[in-house]
């Protein structure tokens, strides 16, 4: 199935991540309350962003390095592991609204937070899980010989396996209050009976990858502006300048376009994990409970599941 979406032409896998980005939130958009986490997750994203970008400032400038520095190791140590573990509760509020949006049930945040409280624990290892798994794709890898290949395709192999396992069993958690030990067999067993026309399920991760390709030749883009516009700054005045490679040039300039396109780059990041958990909670919902929705919305569910218009 992954193999049959990676075969689409470049136009059509850009077609399905567009018809996911504009039909995620309005397919559902009777309940405002869906947009809640999606909204706290980019403004602790762009928290932890302006933090580590604030340091570096410090760091840069001749008499605040010491705060720079005790800024970002906070920033490092705790804000930036703390956020898997909230990044997850707020996943799980998500979902939690959305099946109850699906299911003619009208909740608030403030419930879904609540409910989601029951299932901590097992919410917490979900997150614990996928910091390990950030940690062991942010290692320094091995570059060359077999050896290196064979860890690195592993690496690969478990981060997309982990990006299914943990958009499935979040709605696994909080609708059915299951285990993981409980999810894992029945997700092996539901892959295999999934029919080839809901392929496009496996499509969401592969969806930010190409975003995340476009994006970043805009963050080279940005880089180069700001490394022309810091040498302009350095013909005027020698403040701020730093000499790289015979290359002299304002760090203000460089620093500040980074930031503003890291800045929008991890909003970007959190929306398409909000259109993940939408996504598959919806498919959770239709496969494990399809007489529960609404059935003034199973035609519109059904076209979204399936991206069509």
């Amino acid at each position: 199935m992954l193999q049959q979406f990676a075969k689409k032409p470049l136009t059509a896998r850009l077609k399905d991540t567009g018809y996911l980005l504009k039909h995620s939130f309005t397919v559902i958009g009777k309940d405002e309350d869906i947009k809640k986490p999606t909204i706290r997750m980019a403004v602790y994203s762009s928290i932890v962003t302006t933090l580590i970008f604030l340091s570096l400032f410090f760091l840069f400038s001749q008499t605040l390095q010491f705060l720079g520095v005790i800024l970002l190791i906070f920033t490092i140590l705790f804000l930036i592991p703390f956020g898997f573990f909230y990044y997850t509760r707020q996943k799980a509020n998500q979902s939690w609204i959305v099946y109850n949006t699906i299911t003619g049930k009208d909740i608030s945040y403030s419930d879904a937070h609540l409910h989601t409280k029951t299932q901590k624990s097992k919410l917490r290892l979900i997150a614990f899980i996928s910091l390990l798994m950030f940690l062991a794709k942010s290692r320094k890898r091995e570059k060359n010989g077999i050896r290196a290949v064979i860890i690195n395709l592993f690496l690969r192999f478990l981060e997309e396996v982990w990006d299914l396992l943990e958009n499935y069993m979040v709605p696994s958690i909080v609708i059915e209050q299951k285990s993981i030990k409980e999810t894992v067999p029945k997700l092996k067993s539901l892959k295999e009976n999934i029919p080839a026309t809901l392929v496009g399920v496996f499509g969401i991760d592969f969806a930010g990858k190409i975003l995340t390709l476009l994006i970043s030749w805009i963050y080279l883009l940005a880089f180069l502006i700001s490394l022309g516009i810091g040498y302009l700054v350095a013909l005027i005045t020698d403040a701020t300048v730093i000499t790289m490679g015979g290359f002299s040039f304002s760090w203000v300039p460089v620093i500040l376009m980074l930031y503003i396109v890291v800045l929008i780059g991890g909003i970007y990041k959190k929306v398409i994990e909000s259109i993940k958990i939408i996504y598959f909670t919806i498919f959770y919902t239709s496969i494990n409970r399809p007489k529960e929705i609404v059935s003034s919305m199973r035609g519109e569910l059904t076209n979204y599941l399936l991206m069509k218009e």
